[in-house]
């Protein structure tokens, strides 16, 4: 997803001093979707293009963050560049199809990945794809345990059960 952000700071790098201002002005007043936050004012102040890229995909994943980018530079009347974003969405869209596609063709040889795709919720994949090698993934996905249900933790254990036997049976004592 490193292009996704790397896309997302270009564009936010076209808009010239005053219309970065604009788009911080906006960006403020913009009422999130449930289940994300607002972004504290105080961080978009003096915040320049890599900051709001780096504020945008910390507080709304990379999906939700692409789509209020998008609907900001509408607001501003950049039109333009709200294309390139919304480009941008389909293109992740499009790359999640994709993955899910696959995933689907993998469960019927590794139906451990099912268990871990049911228990993840967007933004959750979100965060944990955003990382950039498996040991930080693999943490990023134990944070998440802790706050999870029986359920949810018993499908992490099939799906480690199935794809990392000897693992398992390692921590196990077995």
């Amino acid at each position: 997803m490193e292009w996704a952000e790397s896309e997302l700071l270009a564009t936010l790098e076209k808009l010239r001093e005053r219309e970065l201002q604009r788009f911080k002005d906006k960006l403020s007043e913009i009422q999130p979707k449930k289940g994300y936050q607002l972004l504290p004012s105080g961080s978009l102040k003096n915040a320049d293009p890599p900051a709001l890229t780096d504020l945008l995909l910390l507080f709304y994943g990379t999906d939700y963050g692409a789509e209020v980018a998008a609907e900001v530079l509408r607001a501003i009347d950049q039109a333009v560049l709200a294309k390139r974003i919304e480009k941008l969405i389909n293109a992740l869209r499009h790359e999640k199809y994709i993955f899910e596609r696959q995933l689907q063709q993998h469960d019927y040889a590794k139906g451990g990945f099912m268990y871990v795709k049911c228990t993840l919720n967007d933004e959750q994949y979100q965060t944990i794809r955003a990382e950039k090698t498996s040991q930080e993934k693999m943490r990023k996905l134990y944070e998440l345990v802790p706050s999870w249900g029986e359920l949810q933790k018993e499908r992490l254990y099939q799906a480690l059960k199935e794809t990392n036997r000897d693992l398992v049976e390692e921590l196990e004592g077995k």
